[in-house]
């Protein structure tokens, strides 16, 4: 079986081509009415809870650790818990017990085995953010094909479900902790991606959180205090925040009157769209300003657009596409949702056929090209000036795959390593992430000015490889990227802890 799952911030969803080529879902083994399995982790003593069971658990004790939104920290390195034993837990590690979870329920549904995965990612994933999927992957023992940004995913299912060739589409995709936005052209071959940007930290989140800035501020208001911020209140909040964003986003529904309990204090509050328009402005014309680069990067003007998509649960909200329409007022029939919830994961298993070389048997559109999200390069101390400089090897929105190749060389008659460090950045070269350092080496009969040509590649899946050569002879030379002694033992430890971990007591 050949799935495709959708790794997402706050959701994470599972789908399979049925025998007509259609994707479908796959649902919870306990509950086969749920198909979103929340990103939300318990960790116990040899167990971990996952999913919707999560929230069972807080009900009877608000004070567990449940660990959410870490998909946020995925690449950075840095633990986001500790559990009773003192082993440090990364966003990775976490998200290989989403994703074992997720595996189980297709195979208790299917009676099948998972023989391979497409793993969707945010447009915007940096090399290290990517990687940390595919380590997320490797410790689940899921098999991947490949990576797909969300976006994409979403594009490929409207192109294929309304037979769309010919035309340009802009995504507009918001979901719970991530922004994207995806200029591609689609025809009867395939999916052309022709530029992308967007934002890690912006989703629902953002907007529950000025819900229940509000909130607070209305008890604040009615009783001159506002409650204690205990796991109990605090657990009360999120829930009647994330209730009200959505009872706010429903058509027709302009004002809200609700009795909000918080501790054991009740009061009434009133809400109106208008407030919650103006409390979440400022993170809205955040992803238009992204939109419209986006837009820019591609050569392209709005009247260029044949349909804007609305991607990901925070899309939904009203005032999101009536700000979209003042951008694209002559596209006013064709700017809609599809499938906002649903999209990135039934892509994601679309492209696992493309990948798995199955497009052909279910008259799906066998290409796919995606282009680099971030420009790449070399830092370098320029000589002269003594300043930073980074050699850009491989430029943004280039098709993928890419390369871009530079020669450097040695300072000295005893140098046997040259150790390079490869970055990634948007639009400032100032504002770069360190992605890692290549050690080339040891280089045979080392002297002073000794070449080596590097060459920086984009992989399909947007994950940078590295290659180095003696360019006088051709031979590949040693070298090392991306991982040191210390990462590789924390990854197998990482690895470890997930294997001898049960999901759900199962």
């Amino acid at each position: 079986m050949k799935v495709g799952i959708d790794l997402g911030t706050t959701y994470s969803l599972i789908s399979r081509l049925g025998p007509d080529g259609k994707p479908i879902l796959i649902p919870d083994h306990s509950d086969k009415d749920i198909f979103a399995t929340p990103s939300a982790a318990y960790i116990t003593q040899g167990n971990a809870i996952i999913g919707s069971l999560v929230d069972t658990l807080l009900e009877q004790n608000p004070e567990l650790p449940v660990l959410r939104f870490f998909k946020r920290k995925f690449g950075t390195g840095e633990p986001v818990y500790f559990d009773k034993s003192q082993n440090a837990w990364h966003a990775e590690s976490l998200g290989a017990l989403v994703l074992k979870k997720l595996q189980f329920d297709a195979e208790s549904y299917t009676g099948s085995r998972i023989e391979s995965a497409v793993i969707t990612v945010p447009a915007h994933f940096n090399d290290l953010q990517r990687k940390g999927v595919i380590h997320a992957a490797a410790m689940a023992d899921m098999p991947i094909l490949g990576l797909v940004e969300e976006p994409v995913a979403a594009a490929l299912h409207y192109g294929i479900t309304h037979s769309t060739h010919g035309q340009v589409l802009l995504v507009y995709d918001l979901g719970g902790g991530t922004f994207d936005a995806t200029v591609l052209s689609l025809d009867d071959k395939g999916v052309y991606v022709l530029a992308k940007d967007g934002l890690t930290e912006l989703g629902g989140k953002e907007f529950d959180e000025c819900v229940a800035a509000f909130v607070l501020e209305q008890f604040e208001r009615t009783l001159g205090h506002t409650p204690e911020l205990n796991a109990f209140t605090l657990l009360q909040l999120r829930r009647i925040s994330e209730e009200i964003k959505i009872e706010l986003s429903l058509p027709n529904v302009t004002f809200l009157r609700k009795t909000v309990l918080l501790g054991y204090q009740a009061i009434d509050i009133t809400l109106n769209r208008k407030e919650f328009e103006k409390a979440i402005h400022e993170s809205i014309e955040q992803t238009i300003a992204i939109t419209l680069r986006c837009l820019d990067a591609a050569g392209l003007k709005e009247k260029d657009i044949d349909a804007l998509l609305l991607v990901g649960g925070s899309s939904m909200i009203p005032y999101i596409r009536e700000r979209l329409r003042k951008l694209f007022p002559d596209q006013k029939q064709k700017i809609f949702f599809h499938e906002p919830m649903k999209a990135v994961a039934y892509g994601a298993s679309l492209h696992a056929s493309q990948l798995s070389g199955d497009a052909a048997q279910f008259n799906i559109p066998p290409e796919f090209k995606g282009i680099t999200g971030y420009n790449v390069g070399i830092k370098t101390l320029n000589p002269r000036t003594g300043r930073t400089e980074i050699d850009t090897l491989i430029k943004k929105n280039m098709p993928l795959p890419a390369k871009g190749s530079r020669t450097y060389y040695t300072h000295s008659d005893t140098q046997r390593k040259i150790s390079l460090e490869v970055v990634q950045y948007l639009e400032n070269s100032n504002d770069f992430i360190d992605i890692g350092t290549v050690t080339i080496g040891p280089i045979p009969n080392p002297r002073m000015n000794y070449a080596v040509e590097v060459t920086l590649s984009y992989t399909e899946d947007g994950v940078i490889r590295i290659a180095a050569f003696d360019p006088n002879t051709g031979v590949e030379l040693e070298q090392e990227f991306g991982s040191s002694a210390g990462d590789d033992n924390m990854l197998l430890q990482q690895r470890k802890m997930v294997k001898g971990i049960n999901i759900n007591n199962l």
